[in-house]
């Protein structure tokens, strides 16, 4: 029969508090720029997703609007020139 118990234990017992907050680690900026047509700021940054692979974030005026991972930062940086491309050109 396998041990399938939680590794911390203490977590689960009555009084143990609030589980500590998780605290967001911060991307590393690809690049940002301002689309001309509309004067809106995009950014894009990158996020080690350990053995997940890399994520490209993409940030409309500092609001999050989509992010793919890839298993490769070479992919990433590759998709995410490739949509800062396209939007430059719908300016």
């Amino acid at each position: 029969m396998s041990d399938t118990s939680p590794v911390n234990q203490e977590r689960l017992r009555h009084g143990a508090g609030p589980t500590p907050a998780r605290v967001a680690q911060p991307g590393e900026p690809l690049f940002a720029f301002v689309r001309a047509r509309d004067q809106v700021r995009f950014h894009c940054e990158l996020r080690d997703c350990g053995p997940w692979g890399t994520e490209a974030q993409f940030y409309r005026n500092e609001e999050f609007v989509q992010g793919h991972r890839f298993p490769t930062r070479e992919l990433a940086t590759t998709w995410a020139e490739a949509e800062r491309a396209a939007l430059e050109r719908d300016a």
